[in-house]
């Protein structure tokens, strides 16, 4: 028996329960990872591979500072002309 660490729901485990397994809490719906297994301990999973606009948005704020950077540099360029 183990608790889920999101809502604190008692969870049964199997007896053969493993490292990096995944469980789930019924009570709230989140899938638990098994980090240790004595003394247990469960961690929330956060996939964020479902999302497929999160990896968009993290390149297109990259290329963003990116371009900030170039930016700042072409001014330091202008101004050492001067």
């Amino acid at each position: 028996m183990a608790r889920c660490p999101e809502c604190n729901a008692k969870i049964v485990v199997p007896p053969d329960l493993e490292r990096w397994d995944r469980v789930f809490c019924e009570a709230c719906g989140i899938e638990l990872e098994v980090v240790d297994v004595n003394p247990l301990e469960l961690e929330a999973v956060y996939d964020f591979e479902d999302d497929d606009n999160a990896l968009d948005e993290l390149e297109e704020d990259e290329e963003d500072l990116e371009w900030d950077d170039e930016a700042e540099e072409d001014e330091e360029e202008e101004e050492e002309e001067w």
